[in-house]
C-alpha cells in the first residue's frame, strides 16, 4: 500500500511537472489598435457642385500570436467594423452607414457587422533563418510599392498566401518568396502567382541600408477578375481581358544614416503584359517606374526637425500603344489632398485602374487616391512645442508628366498645397492629430480650353490613434 501511494505521488508529480511545462511553452501574445477619424473636404470637385465631404471613420484590429514553442509563432489579425465599401482593406467603416432596420429614422441602434481576418500564418524563427507560411504582411524599403500598413493611420495593407524563407548571414539575408494572389478552387489552373526574392543588407550600427525586390507575376486570362472600367482605363474602347497577365516587377532601396542627417532612395519599376487586348486582338502592355526619395534632419539637441521628400512616378502617354503608369501605394502619402484624395473632373493622374470608379466618386470616396504621372516635391519642417505637443508644417508641389488633353493650352501644373498638424501624444501608445490642409490648384486641372474647375480648396482632419 506504501509502495502504491509512493508511485501514485511520482505519477502525480510527473504530471503536474508536464502539464506546467505544457503550459509555459503554450501561450497567447495580443497587440493590436483602435483608431477614429473625422475628415471633411470643401471642394473635392475644384468646381461647381462641390461635392463635399464630411465622413468618421471607426476601426480596430486585434493580433493574437500563440507561442507554441521556442520561436514557434501562430500568428492571425482580426478586424473590427471592416469597411464595407473598402473590403480587404483598414478604412475602417463609416459612422451611421448600413443602418439595417425597417426605418432608420425610428431605429434604436446601428445593426452590427461582422469580423473580418485578415491574416493567418506560421512564422518559425531559427539561428539562421526564419520561416513563414501562410497569409501573411509584406512591406519593402520605403513602402512605395509593397506596404503593410503598419503605421497608425494607414488606411491600405499588403498580404499575400505565401511561403517565405529567410536567410539571415550577419547584416545580410536572402529571401525567396512563392505566393499565390488568386486561386480558381482545388483544382490547377485559373490562378495568378508569383516567384520572386529579397536580397537585402541592413546595419542598425551604420545605419546603412541596401536591398533588392524581385518577382514575376502570372496570371491566367479567366482569374484576372477585371472591372469593365479597368479594361477601358488601360485601352478605351474595344478592348478585353482576353490574355494571360505576365508582369515583371524590380524594387531598389538604399538609404544612409549620419548624426546629422540620413537619406533613403526607392526606385520601382514594372514590364509585362496586362492580359488586356485591344479590339485589333494585340496585347496591351505596361512599362513604367517610380523612383522616391526622402532626406531627414533629426532633432537631436534641437527643438527643429527637417524632411524633405520628393519623386515622380510615370503616367500613360495617350500616343503609346503601351500603358506607361505606374502608381505608387496608396498608404506613400505627399501631403493631406494633393495625391491623397481623388480631386478635379478627369482621371489626370491615370489611376482609374487602381480604384473603384463603379461605385465611387471624387466626392463619394476616402482616401484612395496615388500618386502616379505626376513630379512632386514635399519640404516639411517639425517643432516641438513640449514634451506632448508637436507642430509640423508641409508644403506639396506637383506637376503632371503627360496632360490629359495634348493641345498646346494644356498646363501640367497641379499646383500647391499647404498643410498644417498639431500632434497630441499624451503617452507613447496615444496620439491625437489634427489637421488642416489648404490647397492652391494649378492650371492642370482646367485640361487645356476644357475649362474645367480648378477653384481653391482646404480639408480638415482630427484622428486619434490607440495602439497596445
Amino acid at each position: 500500500m506504501k509502495m502504491l501511494k509512493t508511485n501514485f505521488l511520482k505519477a502525480l508529480g510527473l504530471s503536474v511537472a508536464l502539464l506546467s511545462t505544457t503550459a509555459q511553452a503554450m501561450t497567447l501574445d495580443w497587440s493590436g489598435g483602435y483608431r477614429f477619424e473625422w475628415t471633411e473636404v470643401d471642394r473635392p470637385s475644384l468646381a461647381t457642385p462641390t461635392q463635399r465631404k464630411a465622413y468618421g471613420l471607426n476601426y480596430l484590429y486585434l493580433s493574437p500570436k500563440v507561442i507554441a514553442a521556442d520561436g514557434v509563432n501562430v500568428i492571425s489579425r482580426f478586424d473590427v467594423l471592416n469597411s464595407s465599401l473598402y473590403p480587404n482593406s483598414q478604412v475602417g467603416e463609416i459612422w451611421g452607414l448600413n443602418n439595417t432596420q425597417a426605418s432608420a429614422a425610428t431605429s434604436t441602434n446601428q445593426g452590427s457587422a461582422s469580423v473580418q481576418v485578415s491574416q493567418l500564418y506560421l512564422n518559425v524563427n531559427q539561428e539562421y533563418g526564419a520561416l513563414i507560411v501562410g497569409r501573411a504582411p509584406f512591406e519593402f524599403g520605403l513602402g512605395m510599392t509593397y506596404n503593410a500598413g503598419k503605421g497608425a493611420f494607414d488606411h491600405w495593407y499588403d498580404t499575400r498566401d505565401m511561403v517565405a524563407y529567410k536567410i539571415v548571414v550577419g547584416d545580410w539575408f536572402f529571401m525567396p518568396v512563392l505566393s499565390r494572389k488568386q486561386s480558381g478552387g482545388f483544382g490547377q489552373g485559373g490562378t495568378i502567382s508569383s516567384t520572386g526574392f529579397q536580397l537585402q543588407y541592413e546595419s542598425e550600427e551604420n545605419k546603412s541600408l541596401l536591398g533588392v525586390f524581385q518577382e514575376n507575376v502570372k496570371g491566367a486570362k479567366g482569374a484576372l477578375n477585371y472591372s469593365a472600367d479597368q479594361i477601358a482605363a488601360y485601352g478605351g474602347a474595344g478592348t478585353a481581358a482576353n490574355s494571360d497577365l505576365n508582369i515583371q516587377r524590380t524594387n531598389f532601396v538604399l538609404g544612409r544614416g549620419f548624426d546629422s542627417f540620413g537619406f533613403k532612395l526607392e526606385a520601382g519599376f514594372q514590364t509585362g503584359e496586362t492580359g488586356v487586348t485591344t479590339a485589333a486582338g494585340k496585347d496591351i502592355s505596361v512599362n513604367g517606374y517610380g523612383i522616391v526619395a526622402e532626406l531627414y534632419v533629426p532633432r537631436a539637441e534641437s527643438k527643429w526637425d527637417w524632411k524633405l521628400k520628393f519623386g515622380m512616378a510615370t503616367g500613360d502617354d495617350p500616343a503609346s500603344t503601351e500603358f506607361g503608369g505606374y502608381a505608387l501605394h496608396r498608404n506613400y502619402d505627399a501631403g493631406m489632398l494633393l495625391f491623397n484624395h481623388r480631386l478635379g473632373q478627369r482621371d489626370f493622374l491615370n489611376t482609374d485602374i487602381f480604384k473603384d470608379t463603379t461605385n465611387l466618386n471624387v466626392g463619394n470616396s476616402a482616401d484612395d487616391e496615388s500618386i502616379s504621372n505626376a513630379v512632386f516635391i514635399a519640404p516639411s519642417v517639425g517643432y516641438t512645442w513640449n514634451d506632448r505637443l508637436d507642430v509640423r508644417n508641409t508644403v506639396v508641389y506637383g506637376q503632371m508628366l503627360n496632360a490629359v488633353k495634348n493641345s498646346v493650352d494644356s498646363s501640367k501644373d497641379l499646383g500647391l498645397e499647404w498643410d498644417i498638424e498639431l500632434i497630441y501624444k499624451p503617452s507613447e501608445r496615444i496620439q491625437w492629430v489634427n489637421q488642416i490642409g489648404l490647397l492652391f490648384p494649378g492650371a492642370a486641372w482646367k485640361n487645356g480650353s476644357d475649362g474645367l474647375g480648378n477653384d481653391f480648396t482646404y480639408g480638415f482632419a482630427s484622428k486619434a490613434a490607440i495602439s497596445f
